[in-house]
């Protein structure tokens, strides 16, 4: 990392190349991730060195531009880590326009286009639906997919289906298993080996591809001198591996879904092998005990696979799907040949002589995806299709009965240790669900200079909203992670919007009052009240006596205002009298301030029992004099 945070707060005049390209904010303009390949001004290498900028000319990745940038730290921000994953370790600004200078030649780039051009010969014939799905899971291209496909597909705790992975590898080398001898052993090992190369290379080397197919190629290697591979030796191999690429590969989400998920099938594998019944015994085995085993095969791998997944669910902020196992029983059997259709699909395309094969994999794939999309369908709809777990409480209870059931099984008391998980599972359940009754969560998402606020009590919720399409997408997300589909009422501060704000059962425009005009809402114990000044607006939000302001612009309403926590973004408000300061950035107006002020780049929450206690999780204590100290 060195080389590359010695430049923070220089100029750099050197060339670079677009790793990867998203729209940006304004028309015609894109956020990239620049690769810087030359030397700057004073001789110094920068090959290597990856850098975010925000506003950037649109293009797309593999071009080449001449750019003069200035180098800054990164944001600390919840987008921080996914960057240094990456190894992204800048950001920086545009200081001149971007002069083009041609294309990459690198090997990569070329494996993208062919990607692009693989995942559309897989959907070329198809509806926009079941081709974005066929291509997807096929290639990994998800440039396809319709917003409520994938919205369904995450509801149902099927996501990971969209995302080329180990569960992808695994169905397609199948065909290529092999045992000790046999005919043609060496020959589909070979096989094996050359399709593991060629799909971690069609999706990019991404990290649960590269998980997976580390293992894979070291199973398939053993297996072409007749040795066998250690799942946890492989596993480990493939985690020090990936982080040779940088010190925060670990943080990648997806590695660490891929990591939780597998270390979960191969225990279940274990359980599974003391299950078994013992072949070498003469008796017959009695049908309850083979119902019994075939009945744990089917579950055991989708169960574990679960359970070790959702703390990493929680730790990230993803919604949870009650439905998942459900879900993945029903479509597991599909991927695998929806997966061989699109690949087949995709190869036959290149040549124009196989067009009648390519359409009929195309048909046969697409077939099996319309089906996928209706399996999805039908859990997303599901009660239980998202379960707003309290993130701490879940995972106190997850660890009492991880303890629990490793205890048990060192010990050999198994089965009182499965007699026990099912009481502690309930006394969690009962527990959590009292020290959340009642309780009211305020978090502050979106934007760090316009953060927008959701207040939620008993799957009920009050949105303060400002900012554009990226803060709605984040509010949205909170709010299904909570199990809300739609807020009972939006407060939108925005009076020159042209996008819509989050979609609620009422909505409350600022627009559309007068100056000094206020409006309020009541939503269980929180009472809103919103009003519009001459330069901004401001929302108090009073649960039982504690109250909330939320500023927008300056908030001046002529006499000082009175409230325990004000939630600010980058402006400072007018007259704004607050016990406590929570803010996402640091700006010179807050050393001014005679309170308490917190600090929360990432994410920040606070829990209030009303009449009892105030929690603020997520903040850092500020010094008034330094306010990110």
């Amino acid at each position: 990392m060195r080389p590359a945070l010695a430049l923070v707060g220089r100029r750099v005049d050197t060339l670079a190349e677009v790793v990867s390209a998203e729209p940006g904010f304004a028309e015609d303009t894109a956020r990239v991730r620049l690769k810087l390949t030359g030397t700057d001004s004073d001789g110094r290498n920068l090959a290597g060195v990856l850098v975010a900028v925000d506003v950037f000319p649109d293009c797309e990745a593999g071009q080449r531009f001449r750019v003069s940038l200035l180098a800054e730290a990164l944001d600390e921000d919840d987008y921080l880590y996914s960057s240094l994953a990456d190894g992204v370790y800048l950001e920086a600004e545009c200081l001149e326009s971007p002069e083009p200078a041609g294309e990459s030649g690198s090997i990569l780039y070329a494996l993208r286009r062919f990607q692009q051009q693989f995942a559309a010969n897989a959907a070329r014939y198809l509806p926009g639906d079941e081709g974005g799905v066929l291509a997807a899971v096929a290639s990994g291209d998800k440039s396809r997919l319709p917003d409520d496909v994938v919205e369904n597909y995450r509801a149902a705790g099927i996501s990971h289906l969209l995302v080329v992975s180990g569960l992808h590898l695994s169905l397609v080398c199948g065909v290529f298993a092999t045992r000790s001898g046999g005919r043609f052993r060496r020959l589909r090992a070979l096989a094996a080996l050359g399709l593991v190369l060629f799909m971690m290379a069609l999706t990019g080397f991404t990290p649960s591809v590269l998980r997976a197919g580390v293992g894979a190629l070291i199973f398939y290697t053993g297996d072409l001198f007749l040795l066998s591979a250690d799942s946890l030796t492989s596993m480990g191999l493939a985690a020090v591996l990936i982080s040779l690429q940088g010190p925060y590969a670990v943080c990648d989400l997806a590695f660490q879904l891929s990591f939780a998920a597998a270390l979960g099938v191969v225990l279940a594998g274990g359980v599974l092998r003391s299950l078994r019944p013992d072949a070498s015994d003469k008796k017959e085995t009695p049908p309850l005990v083979k119902i019994r085993f075939y009945a744990a095969d089917l579950l055991l791998p989708t169960v574990f696979a679960a359970l070790f997944t959702l703390p990493v669910q929680l730790l990230g902020g993803l919604a949870v799907s009650g439905v998942s196992v459900l879900a993945n029983l029903l479509a597991l059997r599909l991927v695998g040949f929806c997966v061989v259709f699109g690949m087949l699909a995709g190869s036959c395309g290149f040549f124009p002589w196989l067009e009648f094969a390519a359409r009929a994999f195309s048909l046969a794939g697409g077939l099996l995806a319309k089906l996928l999309n209706a399996i999805a369908a039908f859990c997303a709809a599901l009660p239980l299709a998202r379960l707003p777990l309290p993130r701490e409480y879940t995972l106190i209870v997850l660890a009492a009965v991880g303890a629990v059931a490793l205890c048990g099984w060192r010990l050999r008391f198994r089965r009182l240790a499965c007699l026990a998980i099912a009481p502690l599972l309930l006394l969690g359940i009962v527990w959590a669900a009292m020290l959340q009754r009642d309780t009211v969560e305020i978090a502050v998402v979106g934007s760090a200079a316009s953060p927008c606020v959701v207040a939620v009590q008993d799957r009920q919720a009050v949105v303060v909203f400002r900012g554009g399409d990226a803060n709605a997408e984040q509010v949205r997300e909170y709010l299904q992670s909570r199990g809300i589909e739609r807020p009972q009422w939006v407060v939108d501060l925005r009076t020159g919007a042209s996008s819509p704000p989050p979609e609620a059962v009422h909505t409350l425009s600022l627009k559309d009052f007068g100056v000094n005009e206020a409006h309020s809402a009541a939503v269980c114990d929180i009472m809103t009240t919103a009003i519009r000044l001459r330069k901004g607006c401001l929302v108090v939000l009073d649960i039982r006596g504690y109250k909330i302001a939320v500023p927008s612009g300056t908030a001046n309403t002529g006499t000082p205002v009175q409230v325990d926590l004000a939630v600010t973004g980058s402006a400072a408000p007018g007259n704004l009298r607050a016990k406590t300061l929570l803010t996402r950035m640091a700006c010179d107006w807050q050393a001014q301030r005679q309170c308490d002020l917190y600090y929360a780049p990432r994410s920040a929450r606070v829990l209030i029992r009303p009449g009892r206690a105030v929690v603020l999780r997520g903040g850092t204590y500020a010094l008034q004099q330094d306010p990110v100290a």
